[in-house]
């Protein structure tokens, strides 16, 4: 017999276990692995991690000189959220990134605990009001299943303990699920959703065109009667993002809200190894080519990339060049990047772990070496057979049991993450997919116990 108080008690359970887990990871490796000299040096604070903590540094120290806070920090390569919210723990904690600002050391003082602990806090906090809204649609040992694998879930909760960036995008795609099962005619819902999904977006740059599956969820629920709802959430998504532009505008003269790196990760993942698989040539020749066209696109448009403003521009043709290069092989770009696709789809529960003992800037990277792709990428195929299975068979034994609108909102919500995300080939990218499949896991756990007779 489950009773609510059984997943209440779950929740705060799962936040302690989150907490320890913080403190140990922070004990062993908030240090640095062989010297100071280099950023990718420390444990923890490696890969795009350094540029979050710089960029924070940078928005605090121009904050502490008095400048306006559109005028602080400098060029945003990345999200918009990350960092501030970086600059925003240190300033009211009155915590030091930096051992050495000038020569880019991170202070190992263990303090930083304290972000993780905030992160773990807001995290289950949301899923705590998650639980609240579920319960009203599926039955109690349901909801206890999909909480289960929300607060435990490996390849979720790692996340916690850790600066990437997905942890508080996790809590916001939470909300949204929580916002989005009902009420939403309403127009204060309405501006709540706007509002949380323009912050998705300046957390994580994936949620730009999330207001499409949003949009067809509403039509489909709503019909014309979402059309006003919609507005205010396009409305209010907007204005958040329109400060991004601003600011841009402020500091730089030129109005823009997506980061670069939005413009660029095509380009460094396609163009040359397209022309290398389907001209059949070398990747090096391949590269010579891609090379040689934009040097003369730079020469022929004057282009002088010291200025942010024609750093945009530059940044926007390699966009265009890069979908060019896809559409022009057509097929050889559907099969690599299906490849890819499926290759980010093998989760990996102990990607942090990995992460902070193994991550070194080393080639070939640790998970390209031979020991880990035969220990332990069989692993890892096999732990996901079996979260995908029950999640398959979750969505089956649970077709009339979730709401036509529901299993629209979780499928498109699904499916918009894996078109989005899935070509990067890295498990890392494929974590926020698994939010929206917790539901069918959970009816699929629920329907394997009922079987079972347990």
């Amino acid at each position: 017999m489950f009773h609510e108080k059984k997943i209440y008690s779950l929740i705060f359970v799962a936040f302690f276990i989150s907490l320890i887990t913080s403190f140990v990871l922070i004990k062993n490796f908030d240090k640095y692995e062989i010297s100071t000299d280099n950023l990718e040096n420390h444990s923890i604070i490696k890969g795009d991690i350094p540029d979050i903590w710089i960029d924070g540094q940078t928005i605090k120290n121009d904050l502490i000189e008095g400048k306006n806070y559109f005028y602080s920090g400098k060029e945003i390569f990345r999200s918009y959220l990350p960092p501030r919210l970086i600059a925003l723990f240190s300033y009211v904690f009155n915590y030091e990134l930096f051992e050495d600002w000038d020569s880019k050391i991170f202070s190992t003082d263990n303090k930083k605990i304290y972000y993780l602990i905030l992160q773990s806090l807001f995290y289950y906090l949301s899923l705590f009001l998650f639980f609240k809204k579920i319960k009203k649609y599926f039955e109690l040992r349901t909801c206890f299943f999909i909480t289960v694998f929300l607060a435990i879930e490996p390849t979720i909760f790692f996340y916690h303990s850790s600066f990437h960036t997905e942890s508080i995008f996790f809590t916001m795609q939470i909300l949204m699920l929580t916002l989005l099962m009902e009420d939403i005619d309403k127009i204060k819902n309405s501006i709540l959703v706007g509002f949380l999904l323009g912050l998705m977006f300046l957390q994580k740059l994936v949620a730009i065109y999330y207001i499409i599956p949003i949009s067809i969820y509403y039509l489909f629920k709503l019909r014309l009667k979402g059309v006003i709802p919609l507005f205010f959430i396009i409305l209010f998504c907007s204005l958040i993002i329109s400060l991004v532009g601003y600011g841009n505008y402020k500091r730089a003269g030129v109005f823009y809200f997506m980061p670069p790196s939005s413009k660029i990760t095509l380009h460094l993942y396609f163009p040359s190894i397209i022309i290398s698989k389907a001209e059949k040539i070398n990747a090096i020749d391949a590269e010579k080519i891609v090379q040689k066209d934009k040097n003369q696109w730079l020469k022929k448009n004057k282009i002088d990339l010291k200025l942010e403003k024609n750093r945009i521009i530059y940044y926007n043709y390699l966009q265009e060049y890069s979908i060019k290069t896809l559409l022009k092989y057509p097929f050889t770009s559907f099969k690599y990047i299906s490849w890819r696709t499926l290759q980010t789809g093998i989760l990996n529960p102990t990607y942090i772990i990995d992460f902070m003992r193994h991550e070194s800037g080393k080639k070939p990277a640790w998970y390209q070496e031979k020991k880990y792709k035969d220990f332990y990428i069989p692993i890892r195929i096999f732990y996901s057979v079996i979260i995908y299975s029950i999640i398959v068979y979750g969505f089956f034994s649970a077709r009339k049991k979730i709401k036509v609108e529901h299993h629209i909102l979780l499928i498109l919500s699904s499916a918009y993450m894996l078109a989005l995300l899935g070509w990067a080939n890295n498990s890392r990218y494929f974590a926020p997919i698994l939010i929206y499949l917790s539901i069918y896991f959970g009816h699929g756990v629920n329907n394997l116990v009922k079987n079972q007779k347990l």
